[in-house]
């Protein structure tokens, strides 16, 4: 067996031996996490909710700088100025929001590995880290819903 094969199995065989990990976890009352191993998944679990729901409300935040077939119709009849005004407005904000989101996923791997240190060496350093960006994650949805909802 090559190398290349033997990547190839240990791969595979890894992402089987996850499957029931995966499994118990979307069962598991996770108030109730005894062990690191269930802390763990519990802990992912937060942060991949967060994730989804960060994903969602930054799409949301550039929504309200993305034109629309109704505001290109009620920009019709503004005058050219204004309507250039309202072009680089937009374009200025969605890059603003890209350039910020960018810097926030750095800021949020600095802070939670400081977090995942304290905890070196230990057990619990991995949900510690996966908490951390989940609490992050909830306070940048705040924030981008609290600035860049719709109904603001």
């Amino acid at each position: 067996m090559t190398k290349g094969d033997f990547l190839i199995v240990a791969f595979i065989a890894a992402g089987f031996s996850l499957v029931p990990l995966t499994t118990s976890a979307q069962k598991m009352d996770c108030g109730k996490a005894a062990s690191s191993a269930e802390q763990d998944q519990c802990a992912d679990q937060e942060l991949a909710t967060a994730e989804t729901d960060l994903k969602d409300a930054f799409a949301d935040a550039l929504q309200q700088y993305t034109p629309t077939a109704d505001g290109q119709k009620e920009n019709a009849t503004l005058p050219k100025y204004d309507k250039d005004h309202e072009t680089r407005y937009e374009k200025r904000m969605r890059r603003d929001l890209k350039v910020s989101q960018r810097i926030w996923f750095q800021y949020r791997t600095a802070a939670c590995a400081a977090v995942s240190s304290m905890y070196d060496g230990g057990t619990i350093s991995p949900a510690a880290a996966s908490l951390c960006k989940a609490e992050v994650t909830r306070q940048r949805i705040k924030f981008l819903r609290d600035y860049f909802a719709e109904d603001k």
